[in-house]
């Protein structure tokens, strides 16, 4: 069934939903994973539909506008976790690689052959490294080569660095060369351009400390204030003010208190999405990554709103 659903997708996404699935070491086939997100799409868009007709006054144009919101909302957040689980098997991947080389190195000095220099070498504290390495060793004792081996292996994990690295390896099998050295000589360039991106990403920490101030307490702390400000100017402009009493004057406000306490918490919960987009560039160099940050920052910045405009104003106003 779910095969049956996945198949209406376009052939290039199913060639592309395939290809990550490979690269988040996911045995699964492209249309089966397809349908089963279609399929819980479908049902969290019915539900909210369903939602929406017992319990809220909308309808018409707006309530199919929300369900489609919800549908391609639950679509986008299976996909970021996805692409999430292609990228931490990438980061992991590149943390091991030096490791990994220096002992395929040191085995291949001992006399060893590569490929059992390098199935030697991996190790389980590796993760997707290790797997995939025991993955292409195993095919290569069979009828596959061990060059085509490593090629495979740059397939299954998104990286450059990998990718650049297996390259440079399965070359130097084929000319022949010191190979033992070509794979030291690459473990001390990661080494260090692994710590060259610490000490960028150590540099740019203050940044991303303002950042947070600005999304979690900062801004939190406005909104609260100008609901208070709405709220001061409703009673002193209402029928029971002094102003209508004594003057005769009395004017209503065209934004309500509640009206303000929703716009700020949609507010809250964009600004935190790009804010955390923003970190994702700051500490990854690509914005999708900052997406693993989004709830933290999203709940942290909700709470303390709600904190701030139960507990802030009342602490304002009794110290003043």
């Amino acid at each position: 069934m779910l095969s049956n659903i996945g198949e209406l997708a376009p052939k290039r996404v199913k060639n592309h939903v395939q290809r990550m699935l490979g690269q988040a070491g996911m045995r699964l086939d492209a249309r089966d994973w397809l349908g089963l997100v279609l399929l819980t799409a479908i049902s969290c868009s019915l539900f909210s539909y369903v939602a929406l007709l017992n319990y809220s006054p909308i309808r018409g144009y707006f309530a199919v506008l929300i369900v489609v919101l919800v549908f391609v909302l639950v679509v986008s957040m299976i996909y970021t976790l996805l692409y999430l689980k292609v990228e931490d098997r990438r980061i992991a991947a590149e943390k091991a690689l030096p490791d990994l080389l220096q002992l395929t190195a040191s085995n291949i000095k001992s006399g060893v052959t590569p490929i059992v220099a390098l199935r030697m070498a991996t190790r389980p504290e590796f993760g997707s490294l290790h797997e995939e390495v025991l993955y292409v060793t195993n095919k290569s004792l069979g009828s596959e080569s061990f060059v085509d081996a490593l090629n495979e292996i740059s397939k299954r994990i998104k990286s450059e660095m990998l990718n650049r690295t297996m390259l440079l390896f399965a070359s130097s099998l084929r000319s022949g060369g010191s190979v033992s050295k070509v794979l030291e000589t690459s473990a001390d360039d990661i080494r260090e351009n692994q710590e060259l991106r610490r000490e960028l990403i150590a540099g740019t920490n203050m940044y991303v400390v303002f950042i947070l101030f600005t999304v979690v307490i900062a801004m939190p702390a406005l909104l609260t204030l100008s609901i208070q400000f709405v709220d001061m100017a409703s009673a002193l402009h209402g029928p029971d003010s002094f102003l209508s009493k004594q003057m005769g004057l009395s004017m209503s406000l065209p934004i309500s208190q509640e009206f303000i306490f929703n716009i700020s918490v949609i507010t809250l919960i964009f600004t935190s999405l790009f804010s955390s987009l923003m970190i994702g560039v700051i500490h990854h160099g690509d914005e999708m990554n900052g997406l693993r940050y989004a709830p933290l920052i999203t709940a942290n910045s909700l709470v303390f709103f709600y904190i701030s405009k139960t507990y802030l104003i009342s602490f304002i106003l009794g110290t003043f």
